[in-house]
């Protein structure tokens, strides 16, 4: 008798010699430099196998600079004073603003079916204004620091921490498909004061204040060297309102993507995104400031488009091995503005991770 058998292990990905995909989708973390999602993505991808460990890092910077928008056009000064705060009217408006994020990305797989994250993260802003021309306001009050004729804010701290759940619903060769169940839990300050003890800004606070569910649904798909996603997500607020008295609007977020890989350690992507958040509720129960349109709450949320660029490369070989850097800069298409705001410059976003 003679005895013969052919074995072939489907659950093992390989990559074609021009970098591409054959088989099972590869785990995004050796070879193939466009299995991720560009940079700006949270959520994008999971483990796996189970017991698969993951850490990572990830930065954020984002500017507002320009003019002020109401709706999608700019306004004048005097637009500012007659309708964006009401009585007594405004005597600052926004210049510009910055926002630095830094978040620490921890991944486990407890199954081949189930990741569990856990996102801290920590936040500083800034904030650059001046006198609205029709107005003398005085620039040694309000809380203001200023040097010249402009005044300004800063703030910093530990944010909200996110814990996630994602649910694997389809992986099949060049498809896969997952869910996103999250919560935002509010350990960043929504108390932040100026030097006079009056409540920062709305959007100068560290955190939401609120316990937030943020929900994801997303679908990526790669055939040899193209890879291309989609995601649904948003961030629905648990809560009416927060320790300060208030409750930032819900989110919904709709964003495509596709990229090349260039090398194949290396590949370039373009992305869509769609935003859309809803008006501040209620409104801070303690002393504040009032001078600029952004302490009112029907000057925050709208809609927002945009477009990014990204790069994303995977170290192949050698002791980084396995090491991904990713990078994209997202460029605003257009605002349409609740109320009055000032316009987007743009959002650079960073990100490291590595599989353990």
């Amino acid at each position: 008798m003679v005895n013969a058998g052919l074995r072939v292990d489907l659950s093992a990905p390989f990559l074609t010699a021009g970098g591409g995909h054959t088989g099972q989708p590869d785990d995004g973390h050796t070879g193939h430099s466009g299995s991720h999602a560009p940079a700006g993505v949270m959520f994008d991808h999971m483990l796996p196998k189970a017991g698969d460990f993951m850490v990572g890092y990830r930065y954020m910077y984002s500017r507002q600079d320009g003019d002020t928008l109401r709706g999608t056009d700019a306004v004048s000064d005097a637009a500012i004073l007659a309708n964006a705060c009401g009585e007594p009217g405004c005597s600052f408006t926004s210049v510009d603003m910055d926002m630095h994020m830094h978040m620490l990305d921890i991944m486990y797989a407890p199954t081949d079916w189930l990741n569990l994250m856990l996102m801290p993260q920590f936040v500083d802003m800034d904030m650059t204004l001046r006198p609205l021309e029709g107005t003398a306001p005085d620039l040694s009050g309000g809380g203001h620091q200023h040097g010249g004729g402009n005044a300004g804010h800063a703030t910093g701290g530990v944010g909200d921490t996110s814990f996630s759940a994602l649910f694997k619903l389809m992986d099949v060769p060049g498809h896969h498909l997952h869910l996103g169940v999250g919560l935002s839990a509010p350990t960043g300050a929504v108390d932040e004061k100026t030097e006079n003890g009056t409540l920062l800004h709305y959007h100068m606070q560290l955190g939401s204040g609120t316990w937030d569910f943020r929900p994801s649904l997303t679908y990526t798909g790669h055939l040899d060297k193209l890879s291309w996603g989609t995601q649904l997500s948003g961030t629905k607020r648990l809560e009416d309102e927060n320790e300060s008295g208030f409750a930032f609007g819900d989110i919904f977020q709709a964003t495509a993507w596709g990229s090349y890989s260039v090398l194949d350690w290396l590949s370039a992507s373009v992305r869509g995104v769609y935003t859309t958040q809803g008006e501040i509720d209620g409104e801070f129960d303690g002393p504040h400031e009032d001078s600029i349109p952004l302490d009112f709450p029907a000057n925050y949320g709208g809609q927002y488009w945009d477009v990014g660029f990204g790069l994303s490369a995977v170290v192949p070989i050698g002791d980084f091995k396995g090491n991904r850097l990713s990078v994209e800069w997202l460029e605003p298409v257009e605002d349409n503005v609740n109320g009055f705001q000032l316009e987007r410059e743009g959002t650079l976003s960073v990100s490291w991770s590595v599989k353990f």
